[in-house]
Parts: C-alpha cells; structure tokens; sequence
C-alpha cells in the first residue's frame, strides 16, 4: 500500500492582486494506479473505463475508487463526457485542455420532494465513455484504487 498525493495550485494576479489557493488531499491505502492515454476516433464513443463489483480488463471494483482524473489533451477540440449509473446518464462537455475529477463512484440527478425540498438517490456509475466533438482527440486518464 501507499499514498496518495493530489496537489491543486490556483494562481491569478487580478487588478493588481495576487489571489490563489494551495489545495492538497492524501488518500492512503492506495493499492492500484491505471493511467492512460487514449486517442478517440472523431465520430466514436470510446469507453474510457467501467465500474462494478468485479474487477476485469478496463473495469475497476466500485467501492474501492478514490480519486479519478479525466484530461482532454485536445489544444482545439472540445469532448463530451458520458458518466453513466444504472439510474443516471449525465454529460459534460470538457473544454479542449480541460480536466474532470471524480473522487467518489457515487452519482444523482436530483428531483424535488411534496415538500418542495431536493432529494437526492446516489447510484454507483458503471461507465466513463467519452466522443470528441468533430475530429479525433487524445485523452488521459488516471485512476487510484485501494
């Protein structure tokens, strides 16, 4: 086993002022690292990986997924990220150089309670896929498991 070390390090001068923030999470207990660069035909979904109970090729145990990292290498090319649970199918659009972090396998939509209030059912995502938006794009990933 050993740890695991996220550092995020914001930094702006704005108007005159510096502003930014250090931000630093250790996960330990990390057993497993999967880190990969894929090139994603223009016109493809491509799944990235998939969660379950049983660990197989491109497949990681859910419960043991701490932190995830999607990277759209792209310098031009916009992707869409298809998140998937059994109850859920959510996308986000990740800005060519953008990054998308997950640090739990849990996902909701929400909808509104008789009393107004929201209420919100978590379901374990099965599935990370992801399709440029016109030609192919390079994308990583970086996945930490204990």
């Amino acid at each position: 086993m050993a740890d695991f070390t996220f550092s995020l390090q914001e930094r702006i001068v704005l108007d005159g002022t510096q502003r930014g923030t250090d931000y630093t999470l250790v996960i330990t207990g990390a057993q497993y690292v999967d880190n990969r660069i894929l090139n994603i035909p223009s016109g493809s979904e491509t799944t990235l990986f998939s969660l379950s109970d049983v660990n197989s090729a491109g497949t990681f145990v859910t419960s043991s997924l701490k932190y995830a990292r999607i990277s759209n290498h792209s310098t031009i090319i916009p992707i869409n990220l298809n998140v998937s649970s059994s109850n859920e199918n959510l996308n986000f659009s990740i800005a060519a150089g953008g990054t998308f972090l997950l640090s739990t396998s849990e996902i909701t939509g929400s909808m509104l309670s008789g009393s107004g209030d929201a209420v919100f059912t978590y379901d374990d995502i099965v599935s990370l896929k992801t399709e440029p938006s016109s030609s192919a794009a390079k994308v990583e990933y970086f996945i930490v498991t204990t």
